[in-house]
């Protein structure tokens, strides 16, 4: 499409890409990949790593709205996608999948607690999180760091220099979701590379509310979240 933008009838130097959840991180790794031939970014509550289970969202809502995504459900989606066991749930959902080394290594500091947007963190979650361990199951790291370290298949784990190239950007995140530090993180990080990018979020949101703007039961926080994108689309695609 890009690239055959007059035989399509399309603007290709007014491409922008979106999508939610899953969606949400497949919009990060394409971007990375394409950078400055896509002119907005918008992740919408994305998933972006598997680094560590035991952000302050998981811990919130882990459990919050089981009909929408839950701590395990979310770690099964990532299993299945990296074709992984599920055999280690219980060892990666306890962060003991990754070695001491990594633990201590770059790729931790990417999304270390320095990041945290605390303002949005409601409870006594960040007194509640497991310290890292000096331990780790040495055999599954080795397995799966590869994956796991790959920016497009996690794209927290992007190097500062990947990231200062990347499109305007529009970060959705939801209070109530288990992937709201992913994207808070990932907002964060964005805006120390330089990348122009704006936060859109909703602390009373929760996964999935961006489909609730009509239908048969529509949501306040949905409505005014689309309402919020589509301003936002209209003035700067």
């Amino acid at each position: 499409m890009i690239n055959n933008g007059k035989d399509l009838g399309i603007d290709s130097s007014r491409v922008a890409i979106s999508g939610d959840s899953a969606g949400g991180h497949l919009t990060a790794a394409v971007s990375l990949r394409l950078k400055k031939k896509i002119k907005i970014q918008v992740p919408i509550y994305p998933c972006l790593q598997l680094f560590d289970m035991q952000t302050p969202s998981y811990i919130e809502n882990k459990d919050f709205i089981p009909e929408m995504l839950t701590d395990i459900s979310m770690l099964t989606y990532w299993l299945n996608y990296a074709n992984i066991s599920y055999d280690h749930i219980d060892t990666i959902m306890a962060n003991k999948h990754t070695s001491p080394a990594l633990k201590k290594s770059k790729y931790a500091d990417f999304i270390s607690p320095k990041w945290y947007m605390t303002e949005h963190i409601r409870t006594e979650s960040l007194r509640k999180m497991k310290k890292p361990t000096d331990f780790g199951d040495e055999k599954l790291s080795k397995q799966i760091e590869k994956t796991l370290l790959d920016p497009y298949f996690s794209p927290l784990m992007a190097e500062d220099s990947d990231l200062k190239d990347l499109p305007l950007t529009y970060v959705l995140t939801a209070g109530y979701d288990v992937l709201r530090e992913d994207g808070l993180i990932y907002y964060q990080r964005l805006k120390k590379a330089g990348v122009k990018v704006h936060l859109a979020h909703y602390q009373e949101g929760f996964h999935g509310m961006i489909f609730f703007f009509r239908g048969p039961i529509p949501f306040n926080v949905g409505i005014r979240a689309m309402d919020d994108l589509v301003e936002f689309l209209k003035k700067n695609l």
